[in-house]
Parts: structure tokens; C-alpha cells; sequence
């Protein structure tokens, strides 16, 4: 007879963030309780108060890293290949098993304030800053004018996918995101 080993450590944790998403992939945020996540990731609720203390931490935690994952973000050498990767990255989550969770965080935000501020500091905070260094890094290499508007520009190549994601349902594909990098960001930045 095998003995059970205990889950530790990154292991555990990613059993949780598993948890999450399959709750909220299956029963939307408002199934997301401390019990519902310690019986699906089959652990105890201290375990998850010792690493959270609340609701609203875990979600921002498991949101947050489930984008890190999902959304590239390394310097790839040029303002071109840096948004190709981002957008690609987006498109994958918005068109994979990452889809149906998002659609219902952001469905939820309208209804559950700490939902929404979990999300806007965690997720789309995280993403303000990456996108904020990705252009700062096409200035300084002289790919980008010194004035770009770094306020809109970080927002316009997800803002397209989020659209047809959430509101017009239209295709989200790879010829999609090369049309936003070439057609949209490039001349943007470029002035």
C-alpha cells in the first residue's frame, strides 16, 4: 500500500492556483470561497490562511500569476518583437483554457469592488509597469519618439483583443495581432 505524501511548497501552492481557476472556470468568482478552494485543491483552509489572508489575496496572487505565465515578458532586442510576444501572449490566454476565466473576472468586477481592485492592481497594474519598461526600452534603443504616449500606447495593442474578446466576439488570431503590431503600434510609436 502506497503512503500519501504531503504537498509542499510550489507544488501546493499550484494546486491551489489550479483550484482557483477550475472554480472560477467552472462556477465563475463568486464560487472562489477559503472552503470551496481548500476542497477542490483537497488541503485544509489554515493551510491556505498561512499563505493568504483572504479571498481577495488569493485571487489577486492566482490572477496575477496566471497572467506572469500566460503574458511574456522579457526583452526580446526590438520594440517590434517585444509586442509581438505580448500580443501573442494575450491572444493564447484569450482563445485557450485562460479564456473562460477572464471573461468571468472581468463580468464579476462590475459587482464585486474587491474583485475588481484585486484585478486592476494585480493584473492589469502588473501589465501598466511591463508595458511601461517594454516602450521605455524602445525610446532608449530609438525605436520610439521621446513624446509617445506611454499612457494609451501600453493599452492599445490588449485593448483590441479585450474588445473582441468581451464585446464583439470577432476573431483572435495570430494575423490579428501582426496587424495591430504593424498596422497600429509601429506607426504610433514612431510618429
Amino acid at each position: 500500500m502506497a503512503t500519501a505524501t504531503r504537498r509542499r511548497g510550489a507544488e501546493l501552492e499550484g494546486a491551489i492556483r489550479d483550484a482557483v481557476l477550475d472554480l472560477v472556470r467552472d462556477r465563475g468568482v463568486s464560487a472562489v470561497t477559503m472552503e470551496a478552494v481548500a476542497a477542490r485543491a483537497r488541503t485544509s483552509k489554515p493551510v491556505l490562511y498561512r499563505r493568504w489572508p483572504d479571498r481577495a489575496a488569493l485571487l489577486r496572487d492566482t490572477l496575477l500569476t496566471a497572467a506572469t505565465e500566460a503574458i511574456p515578458h522579457a526583452d526580446t532586442g526590438s520594440y517590434r518583437s517585444d509586442m509581438l510576444a505580448v500580443l501573442r501572449g494575450w491572444a493564447a490566454a484569450m482563445t485557450g483554457d485562460l479564456a473562460p476565466v477572464l471573461v468571468a473576472v472581468i463580468a464579476a468586477t462590475a459587482e464585486d469592488p474587491e474583485l475588481a481592485a484585486a484585478f486592476r492592481d494585480g493584473v492589469i497594474g502588473w501589465r501598466k509597469q511591463e508595458m511601461g519598461e517594454l516602450i521605455a526600452r524602445a525610446v532608449a534603443r530609438g525605436e520610439a519618439r521621446p513624446d509617445v504616449p506611454v499612457h494609451l500606447v501600453r493599452e492599445l495593442g490588449q485593448s483590441v483583443l479585450w474588445h473582441r474578446l468581451l464585446v464583439s466576439g470577432d476573431p483572435i488570431d495570430d494575423a490579428l495581432v501582426v496587424a495591430i503590431v504593424d498596422e497600429v503600434l509601429l506607426p504610433v510609436v514612431r510618429g
